[in-house]
Formats: structure tokens, sequence, C-alpha cells
């Protein structure tokens, strides 16, 4: 990482979280009290809202350790780059994961997000013309922390003890919040930091099966893999009010280091060796995201609003990798060595104009534009055959909307919404060697999104919910970008290169929603939906080989359907004793793969949550939660499968009020200790060949102290 840009974006960082403030001393003081609204039961859109006393309730130490509970939402591996948030068991690019309303940057992580920075989460069901309609699946908007009503600081301090081997691998956190408001100004601080620390054992099982049943090939491969990382994150707001006029800032920089090893030691029980039968490989990420928005409201005297949003992104990254050797004890000097830099600039533009119209109309009017430019090198060393590469790639992604929507009270319970989101999309791809550069390839995609969405309260405690959108999913710059990822030992069909598509396609969507809540007691909810999709140009992974190598990328591959039903259900059986729960059931299908099971890659078909909440004492509370993701085979295409899996974790929890400002909270996480398992298989002219992994899991006891004053 460039120490240039890391201290430029903490400079920024601090300027925006202490001297705004100190320069708004003499504005007007303006205070505003209203009744605070239940924003999923008023609103005519579909969502569920986690709340700041969620996202605190059981001391999680990443947003994704909280959002794995909420009904509809999982958590996938990403591809072995961080967590994934899915919705509808839906991942890779369908769930739109959004920062204060703006789309959060490639490579954002939600491990790197504490809840102790976030203000609420907001999870969308269904498209907005405002938030945007590339939610095939449906949004998810992380609102960062707000000025708070009244002064208040509060720290943290927690231990994290992962067992498994001779000494349990700790992993300390800190965090602190500070808040104030004056006359005319308000401000906020929220900063977190953490190191983690976090070794699994796997194995690996390779076998080619022969159509008569023989094995060819057959190699075990047991893998330890050390996982450390070291995040530090801050999230300053500033706020101040002149009149008619509110003015903030929101900065969030997020600086991380990540370094991950895997030391492999094969076993050969038939057939001939790796490439590599015994090695070590080492790669360490570094990056920083820095992000900045402006934004400025005007209330006018006829009830309308102005509102406009300027920002900005800076997220460079950068990795180093080496592969070596080992015989015994002996390491080999390094065959492999490959640098990495990916540098992302990213801004963004929108504002809107809300009327209230009367009859119960409420029009709003508004835009939405970005650019992103991307640019990405790759330099590698191959000592075994004596090659040198240089890879230069660049990217450029423009964006601009248009849309209007009306806000419909129709009287007697019943209000609709009706929209419409223009949106034109291009892209603009271009590689280029050390000596020759090469023309870029352009492509553009216009999209039209109607949205329509409606409220029906049967009575106060019910009420049901329909809605049909027009949405779509763009390519992300890495499935763009043609850059090589090559396997450093047993490059095979179960093991391939990756690379993006230049001439990837967006994949459009038509989508129906319907939900039915029902409100009791003082907190009590019993809540249905179910869901329809049907997406084309849907992008399937495409295996080929050239020049004697396995390739893999993505392509546009005809239609699929997607369906499925989420039931939610909490209450309080007593002043003591409450009870929460959901559960998720997903299909789809993609045409133009032969069944059975050719459902969209990754989608978990089932997934169940469980928990509860038990006041022993006024000063201690304590509670479990059970979560069980259900794995299925998937059909990737006529030649390739894989599978995943069952998950199922439990977890619990207490908190102790010692005093009116002190709390002392553990927790034991993953107690069931379910190994994770999956595999991949690929039809190949000597039979099946399939590559199957088992990976250890291990139980995390978690204490952590807090404090408010």
């Amino acid at each position: 990482m460039k120490p240039r840009i890391c201290a430029h974006a903490l400079a920024t960082a601090i300027f925006a979280a202490f001297a705004f403030p100190a320069a708004a001393q003499d504005m007007q003081k303006i205070e505003v009290a209203g009744a605070k609204v239940d924003q999923r039961r008023e609103e005519t859109a579909a969502s569920i809202i986690v709340s700041g006393r969620d996202l605190q309730r059981q001391g999680d130490r990443t947003l994704a350790d909280v959002l794995k509970r909420v009904a509809g939402v999982s958590i996938g591996t990403g591809g072995g780059k961080g967590s994934e948030i899915r919705m509808r068991g839906l991942g890779n690019g369908y769930t739109q994961i959004l920062l204060n309303g703006v789309a959060a940057p490639q490579g954002f992580a939600v491990e790197s997000l504490a809840p102790e920075l976030i203000e609420k989460v907001e999870i969308l069901r269904s498209a907005s013309a405002e938030l945007g309609t590339q939610a095939i699946a449906g949004t998810i908007n992380i609102v960062l922390r707000k000025s708070a009503p009244r002064a208040r600081q509060e720290g943290k301090l927690g231990l994290d003890a992962l067992a498994g081997g001779l000494y349990p691998k700790l992993s300390p956190n800190v965090s602190w919040q500070a808040s104030d408001k004056g006359d005319g100004y308000s401000y906020t601080v929220a900063a977190t930091a953490n190191r983690s620390a976090a070794p699994v054992s796997r194995v690996e099982y390779e076998t080619v099966t022969a159509p008569d049943g023989a094995l060819p090939l057959s190699r075990v491969s047991p893998q330890r893999d050390t996982n450390v990382s070291r995040t530090a994150s801050i999230a300053p707001r500033v706020s101040w009010n002149r009149r008619d006029d509110t003015v903030s800032v929101q900065s969030f920089l997020n600086l991380y280091e990540r370094s991950m090893g895997v030391e492999a030691h094969e076993t050969v029980l038939a057939g001939a060796p790796s490439q590599y039968p015994s090695h070590d490989r080492m790669v360490v990420l570094r990056g920083a995201l820095l992000r900045n928005d402006l934004s400025w409201q005007r209330a006018l005297e006829s009830g309308a609003r102005w509102e406009a949003k300027l920002g900005f992104t800076v997220n460079p990254r950068s990795s180093d990798f080496d592969f070596h050797t080992l015989a015994g004890s002996a390491r080999s000097p390094a065959l492999k060595v490959v640098h990495a830099d990916i540098g992302e600039l990213a801004a963004t533009f929108s504002g809107k104009y809300q009327l209230p119209l009367g009859g119960g109309h409420a029009l709003a009017i508004g835009w939405d534009s970005g650019h992103t430019r991307r640019t990405q090198t790759r330099e590698e060393q191959d000592y075994t055959s004596g090659m040198a590469y240089d890879e230069r790639h660049r990217g450029v992604v423009k964006r601009v909307a248009l849309y209007a929507q009306d806000e419909w009270e129709l009287g007697r319970g019943w209000s609709l919404s009706a929209g419409v989101r223009w949106e034109a999309l291009e892209t603009a791809v271009a590689t280029a060697s050390a000596l020759q550069p090469a023309d870029a390839i352009v492509q553009r995609s216009p999209v039209l999104s109607p949205v329509l969405q409606s409220l029906y309260k049967l009575s106060a405690q019910r009420q049901f919910r329909l809605g049909l959108a027009r949405t779509y999913k763009a390519p992300t710059m890495a499935e763009l970008i043609p850059r090589r990822y090559t396997t450093d030992n047993n490059n095979s069909a179960t093991n391939p290169d990756t690379q993006g598509n230049p001439r990837l396609r967006p994949e459009l969507a038509w989508g129906l929603d319907a939900g039915y809540d029902h409100y009791f007691g003082k907190d009590g909810l019993f809540s249905a939906s179910a869901y329809a999709r049907r997406i084309d140009a849907v992008t399937q992974p495409l295996l080929f080989r050239e020049g004697g190598r396995w390739i893999r990328m993505p392509s546009n591959a005809g239609r699929a359907d997607a369906r499925g039903v989420a039931l939610e259900a909490k209450t309080a059986l007593s002043d003591a004793w409450s009870l929460r729960g959901n559960l998720a059931r997903n299909w789809s299908r993609v045409a133009d793969v032969p069944g059975p099971d050719n459902r969209l890659d990754r989608q978990a078909p089932f997934s169940l949550n469980a928990g509860a909440d038990w006041q022993a004492l006024p000063s201690l509370k304590m509670g479990a939660d059970f979560n069980y993701e259900r794995g299925a085979r998937t059909q990737l295409s006529a030649t390739e499968a894989s599978a995943a899996g069952s998950v199922r974790k439990l977890d619990l929890y207490a908190v102790w009020q010692l005093d009116g400002a002190t709390r002392l909270r553990a927790g034991a996480l993953n107690l069931l200790r379910r190994d994770m398992t999956g595999w991949d298989s690929v039809l190949v002219a000597e039979g099946v060949q399939r590559l199957a992994t088992r990976t250890a899991a291990s139980p995390t006891l978690r204490v952590g102290l807090e404090r408010n004053w």
C-alpha cells in the first residue's frame, strides 16, 4: 500500500471528524422532535429493519455475524474472498449492497465492518426506483452512524479465543464512539480496530473415476492454512443546520492487511503426483477504502424538499504472492513470485426533488450518476519456466439514471408507490502489454425499470403487500477485465485458471413479490413472503482448454427462473422470555443446463434460524441462536457439477449489567463444530474428475467489556 495514499485518507477522515464541529460553533440551534416511525410497518415497500439495538444485542464482532440471523439472508464464503451476503440464497451480484444508499465498492468485505460503525441496516426485498434496480434478489442498505441526540461516549474491549491446536488463537478488538451536539451542529465519531487469527485445517481428495469404476487417479492432500488479518476503521459524521438548510459530511476509512498461507503435503494412492506434491504458498493483501459523502437538504415552505449528494471513493489494493516447494523441513527458494496492484477511483452525484401534490400524492423526481475508473497490474516471475509476465488492464464504468416515483395514499388503509427508473450503463475495458496497447472493448446497456409497490392494511395489526419490478445485474469490473489468475499447482478441470470476460452483458429480470405481516402484543410478529424472478442472459461459468491449460470465465447463457417463500415469527412469552425464528425455501432452474439440480450457482435451497432470549436476572440476560443452511448439489453445465455441505451452528451469549454504565459480555460460537464439506466434478476424457474438500470447524469463546459515559 502506498504510504502517501494512506496518510491522505487518514488525514481526510480525521479532519472531517474534528474540524467541522469547531467551525460550526456559532450556527443557529434547531431541534426537531417527533414520534418514532416504524419503518417496516409504515412503508409501502417490503423491508426488514435491523436496528442499532439488534446490532448490539449479542456483542457480534462483524456485520456478517448479525445478518446471518435475518429472515431470507444467508452468509456464504464468497468464493474464498471473504464472506458474501446473500438474499434468497443468491449472492454473486444478485444482492445489491449499499453504503448510505450508494453502491459499495468492489472487494468490500462485511468482515471489515463492525456493528459499532452502523446506525441500522435496511433490507429491501423488492427494487426501489430511488436506491436502484441492480437488485434482482434484493437490496441491503448499510446506514453508517449518525449524530446522536445527546452527548455520549462509549468504549469497548473484546477478545475472541479460537479453539484448536495446543493453544487457542487470540483475536483482540477495541472500539470507541463519541457524539455531541451544539448550537446548530452535531457530530459523531466511531472507530474500531481488531486483529483476527483463524488457522484452518483442510483435506482435499482428488480422484478420477473411469467409466468401468476404476480409479486411475487418487490423491489426498492435507493442508494447514494460516489466516491473520488486521483492520482499523473510523466513521466520522458532522451535520449542521442553518434555517432551512441541512448539510452533512459522512466519511468512512478502512485500512486492512491480511496474510494467508497454505502448507500442503500430498499422498498419492493411485496414478501420478501433481507437479509439486509438497509445497507452501503465501499471499499478503493490503488495502485502504476511503469514502466521503457531502449531502445537502433544503426544506421549502410548500412542503417540498431538495436533496443532493456528492461522493467520492478511493480504494487502492495490492497483493504479494510467493510459492515454494518443500522437502522435509527444507524450503526451496521462491519458484513463483507475483505482485499485483488495483487502483479504483469513483465519484457519484445524485439528488432529488420531493413535492406533495395533494390528494394523497407525494412525487419524487431525481437523478443518480457515477463514474468508476479501475487500473490493474500484475507482474509475475516464474522461475520454473524462466518466463516473466507484465499485464496491465484498465476499465471504466459510467452510469447515469433518472427516476420518478409517486407515493399515493389512497385511503382506507391502501397506499401505492409507482415509479420508473431509466439507467444507462457503459463499460470500457482495455488490456495492454508492456509494449503494445490494445483497443478498448466498449459495451452500452440502457435499462428501463418500472417499479410498482402496494400496501393494504386489513386492520391495525394485519397488512398485505404486493410488488412488481424490472431489475438487472451488471457485471463487476473483476468479471469484465480479462486478467488471468493462474493456479500455482495442478491446473486441472477442477482447479482451473480464471479470467474475466469483457463482452459479458447485464442480466435482466422481472420480479414479483408478495408479503403478509401480522403484528400482535408488544413486539409480536408473524410474517410470510413469497417471490418469483425470471432472469434473462443469466451468467454461468464457462470451462474450456487453451494452450494446454484449463480456464474458467463467466459467460451469458440463456434464461433462469427462481422462486421462494420465507416465514418469520417473534414473540414474548413473558417479561423474561422471548422467542424468534425464521426459515426460507428457494428454488431455481437454469433453462440451458440439463437437470436435475440445474439451480443457480451456489443458491442455498433452505435455511433456518431459531433463537431465544432470557432475562434471568434484572442485571443478567442470556440467549441462544441456532443456524442451519442445507447443502445441495448444483449442475453447472452438461459436464460440470458442484455441491456444498449443510451448515449447522449453535451460538450462546450472556450480558451482565455491572452498573448503570458498564456491561460485561461473554459468548460461545460454533459449539456444534460441524465440518464444512463440498466438491466439484467435471466430465473429462478419462472419466469423472472430482475434487472434494473437508474443512475442520472449531468453537470460539468470546469476552467483552463495555462502558459508556
